[in-house]
């Protein structure tokens, strides 16, 4: 809910102090709160909406996103996040941003 309502603060309460975010294969990493916080802030302010859909991948909680495209409102595959828990907290975010990826989770292009 958190990640749909654009709740920086909700979603950076999830993280682990240390937790670590990376978008193989860009080169961009970030890890800390405060990093990831400055990130997501600066990232959804451009975001048209986001609707996440429950998967996992190589046993790890995973969602799929899906963002609202603005010129026709349909909600089309946009990445896959995979979730590293520990203790209850995520300690990291692995954010694949290509769309093919749905075919292979056997999730639809668009919503």
């Amino acid at each position: 809910r958190a990640w749909e309502s654009h709740d920086v603060d909700g979603f950076v309460a999830l993280l682990k102090e240390d937790a670590a975010v990376t978008m193989p294969p860009w080169l961009q990493w970030f890890v800390g709160r405060e990093p990831v916080r400055s990130f997501f802030a600066m990232v959804w302010k451009t975001c048209g909406g986001l609707r996440l859909v429950p998967t996992a991948a190589n046993g790890q909680p995973a969602f799929a996103v899906y963002e609202r495209n603005a010129t026709d409102g349909i909600w089309g595959a946009h990445s896959i996040h995979v979730l590293t828990l520990e203790h209850g907290e995520i300690s990291a975010l692995t954010l694949f941003v290509e769309p093919r990826l749905f075919q292979a989770f056997g999730l639809p292009p668009t919503l």
